[in-house]
């Protein structure tokens, strides 16, 4: 038995109807999809610190979000880890003709073109080549998985413009509505919210065009922003620092009250 196989069985005995673990009996997919969210976040962090004990503990928990979803699929008789594993394999194997069949690539860029000509392959069947951005991406990554898309199709500069101008707000408000939490109103009152939940489209308008600059750059927005408030809480924890003052732990005195 692999190691592998040892986690599976100890997802299996936590998910056990009889003898299992109470909290993860009440699990649902939806229930858990923050804990999936909050460990691939902690995984970048390892990433990013070159830490590789770190780097292990957290692939680890990612891979037990991983095992603990399919433990739940398969209690449900929907799926099991050997489905996923078998799924993601052939989409792989499916991706890299270059690699397990007749095609060519010599370049990075002929890769990228025989990926995506791959994947357009798959993905026919969608209404729309945007469709699989999922909308609970994080709003920088999420329009810079756009861009990409746009790029592709000539489409970017266009579609940039029409956010800047206005044009497209009108068609698109109860979308706007549902992702800032204000679902059931125009664009126009959803900005004159309270202080604090206020939606402003032309300064968001105004920052996705600044992005789709640097995008067209080369620069990678996301990495960059991250580096800055990286920065940004480094210098919040110095200016800590110099400012500390001892606490007060002289015990009060009653008879000065």
């Amino acid at each position: 038995m692999t190691s592998v196989d040892e986690l599976v069985a100890v997802v299996d005995r936590l998910l056990d109807p009889e003898h299992g673990c109470v909290w993860n009996r009440e699990q649902t997919h939806a229930s858990l999809a923050r804990y999936a969210v909050e460990e691939t976040y902690e995984l970048v962090d390892a990433i990013d610190g070159d830490d590789t004990d770190e780097l292990r503990e957290e692939l680890g928990d990612v891979l037990y979000q991983v095992v603990l979803h399919a433990g739940m699929a398969a209690h449900q008789g929907r799926f099991d880890l050997d489905d996923v594993a078998d799924g993601v394999r052939e989409k792989m194997q499916r991706r890299h003709p270059h690699v397990f069949g007749d095609e060519e690539a010599h370049t990075v860029e002929d890769v990228v073109r025989v990926w995506r000509a791959a994947k357009a392959a798959e993905k026919a069947g969608r209404s729309s080549v945007y469709a699989g951005v999922p909308r609970a991406m994080p709003p920088l990554e999420r329009a810079v998985k756009l861009f990409e898309r746009l790029e592709e199709r000539g489409d970017l500069h266009a579609a940039v413009a029409s956010v800047a101008d206005g044009s497209v707000v009108e068609q698109v408000g109860a979308d706007v509505g549902v992702d800032v939490g204000t679902a059931g109103l125009a664009v126009d009152e959803a900005v004159q919210q309270p202080f604090g939940s206020r939606v402003d489209v032309a300064w968001g308008a105004g920052m996705l065009a600044e992005v789709a600059v640097v995008h067209e750059q080369g620069i990678d927005p996301v990495a960059s922003l991250r580096a800055a408030v990286t920065l940004l809480e480094a210098a919040a924890r110095q200016a800590e620092e110099e400012s500390a003052v001892a606490p007060d732990t002289t015990a009060p005195d009653p008879a000065a009250e």
